[in-house]
């Protein structure tokens, strides 16, 4: 699963901040905008052109005229550009560092990337974005605890930054910890319910709750469990997931839907989860584990664990959640209003 990351993740760079321009290169530059939206990256870049003429040393005009030569993989000039911003040191500030800092790792060039994430890093200590990008390189060299590091930042400056929950996920993966693993992607799936990468989410999500069991026949299921290759502080309660995983072919289970069974299993394991955090603290048990066990006490989870299944494109699956728009709506207003521990 982890070599689709690649695939799943593109590394998205910031929009515009507000700049004093003068009013006719503002023009140009927005024409450009629209162009490059359009995919017509050669009249983008006439039109950034045009607003260079008028000042060479806009940060605005540069960052954008930059992120057009990068969309036509001209990495030189994208990153020419994105040194004058730099240079400048001014507006768009981060935008330029992480702009290069991409040119360079598309260019195979990782470690002068990770130097100049970092430099973004020590500039802007609080923005989400520099950390994010800087775990895409890292976990591209499979340097995993790096990337670790970074995305604890990223998801706790942006909670709601739904690629860096992503990436966390197979990072984790990466490094054989499913429960970690598992509760980044599930909190993913809560914020990209749809698309292309909820799919893949959806099914590494399934590959990890059906992790070490394997059935037989349908009386049999092994349990495969090592407690020395599982994370210590969910090593307990990585067995009750594959007990659980196991339970969906006892007798007190048949007649049960698929989705019924995933709902409680979900709902068992965070509960077990917010239980166990009563004898451990730290990032994932105050980040995650707390946002699920708010969830399941706050009843909550029935109604989530259908809305991330919405890349199923299940008629069953649309329909709990057609007839059942309020639950979703206080799902929504209750995510809005929790507050995490930062």
């Amino acid at each position: 699963m982890k070599n689709l990351i690649k695939a799943a993740l593109l590394i998205s760079l910031l929009g515009s901040t507000a700049y004093s321009q003068s009013p006719e290169l503002q023009n140009f530059v927005e024409q450009g905008v629209r162009l490059h939206d359009k995919g017509d990256y050669n009249g983008a870049i006439e039109q950034y052109k045009k607003a260079l003429l008028i000042d060479d040393k806009s940060p605005l005009a540069n960052y954008e005229i930059g992120s057009t030569y990068f969309a036509l993989t001209d990495y030189q000039k994208a990153m020419e550009h994105a040194d004058k911003v730099i240079a400048a040191n001014t507006s768009y500030l981060e935008q330029a560092y992480v702009l290069k800092g991409t040119v360079l790792d598309v260019m195979g060039k990782p470690d002068e990337a990770i130097k100049v994430y970092n430099e973004a890093i020590k500039s802007f200590p609080n923005k989400y974005l520099p950390y994010y990008n800087l775990a895409v390189t890292s976990y591209s060299i499979k340097e995993y605890k790096n990337a670790e590091e970074a995305l604890k930042k990223s998801v706790t400056l942006n909670p709601s930054h739904a690629s860096s929950h992503l990436l966390m996920g197979y990072t984790m993966d990466a490094q054989n910890s499913r429960t970690k693993s598992l509760l980044a992607v599930y909190n993913f799936l809560l914020l990209e319910p749809k698309g292309n990468r909820a799919k893949t989410a959806c099914k590494l999500l399934d590959f990890l709750l059906k992790k070490n069991v394997k059935k037989d026949n349908e009386k049999s299921v092994t349990i495969t469990f090592d407690p020395g290759k599982s994370s210590d502080e969910f090593s307990s309660a990585e067995l009750m997931l594959s007990l659980m995983e196991a339970g969906k072919t006892t007798e007190k289970n048949k007649g049960k839907s698929e989705q019924e069974l995933f709902s409680e299993n979900t709902k068992s394991f965070f509960s077990i989860l917010g239980e166990l955090k009563k004898d451990n603290t730290g990032f994932w048990w105050d980040y995650y584990v707390d946002f699920f066990y708010a969830m399941t006490n706050d009843k909550h989870t029935e109604t989530y664990c259908y809305y991330i299944m919405q890349s199923n494109d299940d008629e069953k699956i649309n329909g709990w959640l057609k007839n059942n728009d309020e639950k979703v709506e206080s799902l929504s207003n209750w995510y809005s209003n929790f507050k995490r521990k930062l």
